[in-house]
């Protein structure tokens, strides 16, 4: 009896052990970036396209491909939220310049306080480039706004998978927040005669 005992004790042990490995942190779920809080631009041209001249490098120290909403999509859903096509004849096109995001790392210290302290660690980078570009039906370029915005960012070590994909949501909403700011002027001072 001894001998089963030790062994029902064993079985439960190893049975806790392994639905303790199994158990992976929630993947938490985030809210998309939109730009429905902004009022959309009526615009007359017959269609809004996109042209993405930006092709991400899928090595180190780029991470575009990691993200869960990069640059270059949050671009994309920008255009459309913000833009409606009313028009006859013409075309919107958004050519996406570069939509980089890099991770790097950051020189640590080593000594006895250092490992004793949180540090940054890694630093993220991003950019957002584009153009817009108002063409006639013959493929004429009549009007064109454009802006360029970048943002970095450090973390820390300790960084959590949850907390870094937050992080870099939140940096890709705040690089979107810049991008907005700074080519909405030039929309409105270029594309006037478009506009209703």
């Amino acid at each position: 009896m001894h001998k089963e005992f030790r062994q029902i004790i064993q079985f439960i042990l190893v049975t806790w052990i392994l639905s303790a490995c199994a158990n992976k942190a929630p993947i938490e779920q985030f809210p998309d970036i939109t730009f429905s809080h902004l009022n959309a631009f009526k615009i007359n041209t017959a269609k809004i396209v996109v042209e993405n001249q930006f092709h991400q490098p899928i090595k180190t120290p780029h991470i575009e491909h990691t993200l869960r909403m990069p640059p270059r999509t949050a671009i994309e859903s920008w255009l459309k939220e913000r833009f409606q096509p009313f028009g006859s004849s013409g075309i919107l096109s958004l050519i996406i310049q570069d939509a980089t995001v890099t991770r790097e790392p950051l020189a640590i210290d080593k000594s006895l306080k250092g490992r004793l302290t949180k540090q940054q660690s890694v630093i993220y980078k991003m950019i957002a480039r584009a153009r817009l570009q108002i063409k006639d039906k013959n493929g004429k370029i009549m009007a064109t706004a454009s802006a360029s915005v970048e943002r970095s960012l450090t973390a820390r070590e300790d960084l959590s998978l949850n907390d870094r994909d937050r992080l870099l949501l939140e940096m890709v909403s705040d690089l979107m927040s810049d991008f907005n700011n700074s080519i909405e002027p030039n929309i409105y001072s270029h594309f006037k005669p478009w506009l209703k």
